[in-house]
Formats: C-alpha cells, sequence, structure tokens
C-alpha cells in the first residue's frame, strides 16, 4: 500500500507545472510546432502562440531529439498573445504522446502567467515516455492542450511540439490532412475557416547540433531601421539577409546588385496595394515597386528579393548604407518592414553617437509580432548577412572585402567550325555555370 501511495504521489508530482526560468532557452535541435490538425476545438482558442522553448534538464549541451533519453525531464515555455484576462480557476491542461496517452495533467493557475498587453506565458515539465516516440527515434511529439473550464472543456489553446521527420510524414499523408480549421489573428482571436488550409508549421529556435555553421563571410551588417516609429505595425520578423554582387572585388556604384530578405510572417496573403522602397545613406531612393513583384510567402514564412542598383550616394568615405522599407498600404503606408544594411564602419560611427541613439522602437517577438518598447527603445540588434559574388565585368576599383577568399565560379569555353561558301570560320560558344561564389573568411 506505501509503495502504491508514493508511485501515485510521484505521478502527481511529474504534472505539475513546476517554475522554469525564462533564461533556459531551447537545447533540443530538430524540433518544430504548430497548432493541432484538424481540431475543431479551434473556435473556442483564445491563446495565440508566438514562440515556444525546449528544454533538456537532463544535459547542458544540445542535443538532438533523437539523441534524447526516456525519462528526461523537458521544459516546456508557451508564450504568445491572449484575450483572457485572468486564468480560469477551473482550467486545466493535458500533455499527450505520439502514440496515445497522458504524459502530463495539472491545474492552469499553476502553470499560466498572463502578462502586460494581452501576453501570456505558460511553463511546464514533463518526463519524456517511450509513447511520444513512433517506428523510430526520429519520430517524436508531444501535444500540450489546454481547457478552460472543468472536465477538459472549451479549448484554450492545443499545440503540438514534434520532430522534423514527424512533421514531413504528416505533411507527405493525404489522409488524415495536415490541416488547419481556423485562422490565428495573432492576438488571441480564431476565426472558423469554411475551408480547412494547410497547417503553418514553426520551427523551435535555439539549439544548434552537429558542426557549427561556416562563418557568413560578409562585410555588412543588418539590423531593423532604428528610432522607426512605424515599427508598430510590422508583420515580417527578418531571419536571414543576402547581398548578391556581381563583382569579384567587393562592391562599387553602379554595381546591380540583389537584396534577398528571408523570415517569418503573419501575413496570409501579399497585400495588393504594397509597395516598397530602396533607400540611400543620403536618404534619397535608389529604387521602389510593387511588392507582389518581389514577395513570396509560403507557409507563414516569406522570402522578398530585391534586385537593384547602387547608386554613390549609398557611400560617403568608409561607411556605406542603404535601407529596405516595406509598405503594405497604398501610398506608401502600413510599414510591414523596415532593415538597413550597412558596413562595419558605419555601424561603428552611429553606435559611438550618443544622440540620437541607436535603438529599435519595438522588439521581435517572432513570426510578424512586434511589441512597442516605447518611449526609451531598445538597443538595436546587429546581424551578419550572407555576401555572394560573381566575377567582375570590368577591372575599376571596389570595395576591398578584408583579404577573405572568393572561390571563383567556374567558366567553360566550346568552340566548333561552321562553314560556309566552303570558307573555314572559328565561332566561340560560351556557356557559364551559374555558381554563387561564397566569400569566406
Amino acid at each position: 500500500m506505501y509503495r502504491l501511495v508514493s508511485l501515485l504521489l510521484a505521478s502527481l508530482y511529474l504534472a505539475r507545472a513546476l517554475p522554469v526560468q525564462l533564461d533556459d532557452v531551447t537545447n533540443v535541435c530538430d524540433l518544430q510546432y504548430n497548432y493541432c490538425p484538424r481540431d475543431p476545438g479551434c473556435s473556442t482558442y483564445t491563446m495565440s502562440v508566438h514562440n515556444v522553448q525546449v528544454r533538456d534538464l537532463n544535459t547542458n549541451t544540445d542535443i538532438k531529439i533523437s539523441n534524447v533519453t526516456v525519462g528526461s525531464t523537458f521544459a516546456l515555455t508557451v508564450t504568445g498573445k491572449t484575450t483572457m484576462t485572468q486564468v480560469p480557476v477551473s482550467g486545466s491542461y493535458r500533455l499527450y504522446a505520439l502514440t496515445g496517452g497522458n504524459v502530463g495533467t495539472g491545474l492552469l493557475t499553476d502553470a499560466l502567467t498572463l502578462g502586460a498587453n494581452g501576453s501570456f506565458t505558460m511553463q511546464v515539465q514533463f518526463n519524456v515516455a517511450a509513447n511520444n516516440f513512433g517506428s523510430s527515434r526520429d519520430l517524436f511529439e508531444v501535444g500540450l492542450d489546454v481547457f478552460q473550464k472543468a472536465s477538459g472543456s472549451d479549448e484554450g489553446m492545443c499545440v503540438q511540439i514534434e520532430s522534423t521527420e514527424y512533421v514531413k510524414e504528416a505533411q507527405a499523408k493525404s489522409s488524415p490532412a495536415f490541416d488547419l480549421l481556423c485562422k490565428d489573428d495573432g492576438d488571441g482571436h480564431f476565426e472558423k475557416l469554411e475551408n480547412p488550409v494547410a497547417m503553418p508549421v514553426f520551427d523551435v529556435t535555439g539549439a544548434t547540433c552537429g558542426p557549427p555553421p561556416p562563418p557568413p563571410g560578409c562585410a555588412l551588417d543588418w539590423y531593423y531601421c532604428p528610432r522607426d516609429p512605424g515599427c508598430k505595425t510590422y508583420t515580417m520578423s527578418v531571419e536571414t539577409t543576402e547581398f548578391d554582387t556581381h563583382d569579384s572585388k567587393g562592391y562599387k556604384a553602379g554595381d546591380k546588385v540583389t537584396l534577398i530578405v528571408k523570415g517569418t510572417t503573419s501575413l496570409t496573403a501579399i497585400p495588393p496595394s504594397g509597395s516598397y522602397r530602396i533607400y540611400a545613406l543620403s536618404g534619397h531612393n535608389e529604387g521602389s515597386g510593387v511588392l507582389s513583384d518581389v514577395m513570396a510567402l509560403s507557409a507563414g514564412s516569406f522570402t522578398v528579393t530585391v534586385p537593384f542598383t547602387l547608386s554613390s550616394e549609398s557611400f560617403s568615405g568608409t561607411d556605406f548604407e542603404f535601407g529596405l522599407d516595406v509598405f503594405q498600404g497604398a501610398s506608401g503606408s502600413d510599414e510591414g518592414m523596415c532593415i538597413e544594411v550597412a558596413n562595419p564602419s558605419y555601424v561603428a560611427e552611429v553606435k559611438a553617437k550618443p544622440t540620437p541613439p541607436f535603438v529599435t522602437y519595438c522588439k521581435d517577438e517572432g513570426h510578424g509580432h512586434f511589441v512597442s518598447t516605447l518611449p526609451s527603445g531598445t538597443p538595436e540588434v546587429v546581424k551578419p548577412c550572407l555576401l555572394y559574388t560573381s566575377d567582375a565585368a570590368d577591372e575599376e576599383d571596389s570595395v576591398d572585402l578584408g583579404g577573405r577568399r572568393i572561390i571563383k565560379k567556374k567558366k567553360k569555353i566550346l568552340y566548333r567550325q561552321s562553314r560556309k561558301n566552303r570558307k573555314k570560320r572559328r565561332r566561340r560558344i560560351s556557356t557559364e555555370y551559374r555558381h554563387k561564389e561564397y566569400i569566406r573568411q
């Protein structure tokens, strides 16, 4: 009897929400998350998920999900926006496994915290069980279901955390469909759809397994436009920025270049009246156009590809800078994104100035959700971009790339003889392999 009571108490303990520090970021690789597929209860959801963190408390290093040990304690942290004004006292949550069965339950009041401006943080722990895995260790899934009323009714949220391989299998199956039945407005409001849509899937970021990626080898940085009050309407969270030039020595005025920006967004369609603008260091425009011509959307992700010509107005002494501004409304209104690309010299200069401060007025929470940090703002986060070049069309002076090694693209020249009026003539046919050149440190 004593042993039975002890086991029951241990089970109840593991099902409770235990305190998790927010700085305990993800250390488990190869995970993604999405709302529960084909969930008819989504019409009562009140919690829009913006971010998920997963930490294995049994290790201090990053670990692949396939290498996780059964019995390890996972700490889940889910954040986002909600329409709740208080935590339901009769609410509960349930953690379920891939092959069925619960791996944890508890009271919502022990796990959910409501913050300012409609934000929420939910923190729970559970022990990884064998039924969290499928037929192989690459297949993993755990679901978190939130109920706002007693007896597991009135769903407030249902989200699944899965391995990338599990997601691939689910997406490949024709039945059951990997679909979403409701539209998430991002603020805790959900609308039932007449027709299901393909399930948007997001990465659980923060962990790096295996060898680290090579350094970007780029003499440029990017950051959100400083002190931009329009950031409160941003809908595009930038993750990577790529600057392509056709000058093997670097970049200079007159070069035809391409800026490629990728990330996640809360947009579900490209605004038909949207536009973009490229502006130079001087503040003048270097290019503009229709947003639908340069933007692509796919399951919550975006790619913006903008070709333009560098002007001398982006250069000033040793400084180089230009910006990309995206507008969702007509006549350059309703900003969706604004970033600047600059060399280290320019960045160091603006950082050193006491005024105006090098800050952003919004915090990027990911997936196109931004929160105002006015009036003081928060320090800008400067990130490296990727720089690719191809062979120069001329030998004019270009900005030096700091002695970086350039892997040049290969060229192949073919010759053939043509005969006309018994006269031999040599004709050159040139084919060029279209390989991007990657600059390495």
